[in-house]
């Protein structure tokens, strides 16, 4: 986006005219002279020509140095200059240090190999729905979500528990996934609601959001919903947009 004002710019000088613009007023009216001469409002125009020159010109240089500026974090970024401090160096000089900033990989590989016990299935439970990854999920939706992040090679976890206060209590919550961006290592809660056109089941949810939020999930920062009812399905197209938004 930068890089095409700064090109808008660079075009814009080339083609409008120069010259030096002073402002006044009279009476409440603004009134315009460039290179010393009164311009009516007839000549709005040039003295508009002459003002967008001006900006623009004095725009460029900055455009020019916030631009350099990105270009060199993207070079931090995209080259893990700090990550790699503690990447490059041999086994036995990792197992002496604890590093400040952690690399990505490490973080996920801790993430994934987290234990904890599974969640139970009821007797009633015929469903029989399992992932690329052999675990077994409650639906046909869960089943796309979790094949969809594992595809895109997204690290993530099912059912896995966390605390949350609620009512001066500390209670167990069970997301349906809890994904981690792999590129930062930020942690997401990704619920499944796929009952929408069910009162009670939405209401229970509507509680559930309630406790997310009071313990700082909030939607769009760090918990994703996704949706169904009976007649509409869940949308891949959707699924893959958050995909692509938040974990890539």
């Amino acid at each position: 986006m930068l890089e095409q004002q700064l090109r808008i710019a660079k075009e814009q000088i080339e083609i409008l005219p120069k010259g030096t613009l002073r402002c006044t007023s009279s009476n409440g009216s603004d009134q315009y002279h460039i290179n010393g001469e009164y311009i009516s409002k007839k000549k709005r125009d040039y003295a508009r020509k002459v003002a967008q020159r001006e900006y623009d010109e004095k725009l460029v240089p900055l455009l020019e140095k916030v631009i350099s500026k990105w270009e060199d974090l993207e070079f931090v970024y995209d080259n893990c200059v700090l990550e790699n401090q503690f990447e490059t160096m041999c086994n036995a000089r990792k197992a002496l240090v604890t590093p400040l900033i952690e690399p990505i990989e490490i973080k996920i590989e801790r993430f994934m190999k987290e234990e904890y016990e599974p969640s139970t299935f009821g007797d009633d439970d015929k469903t029989e729905l399992y992932t690329l990854q052999n675990e077994r999920v409650r639906s046909k939706s869960e089943l796309i979500i979790a094949d969809e992040l594992f595809r895109y090679g997204i690290p993530y976890r099912y059912e896995m528990p966390i605390e949350l206060e609620s009512r001066g209590k500390i209670v167990i919550f069970r997301p349906d996934f809890t994904v981690m961006n792999r590129r930062n290592g930020k942690k997401y809660i990704m619920e499944h609601l796929g009952m929408m056109d069910n009162p009670e089941y939405v209401e229970r949810n509507i509680e559930k959001m309630d406790v997310y939020e009071r313990n700082g999930i909030l939607l769009g920062v760090n918990l994703l919903l996704t949706h169904e009812t009976s007649k509409i399905p869940l949308c891949r197209n959707v699924l893959d947009s958050y995909i692509e938004n938040y974990f890539i």
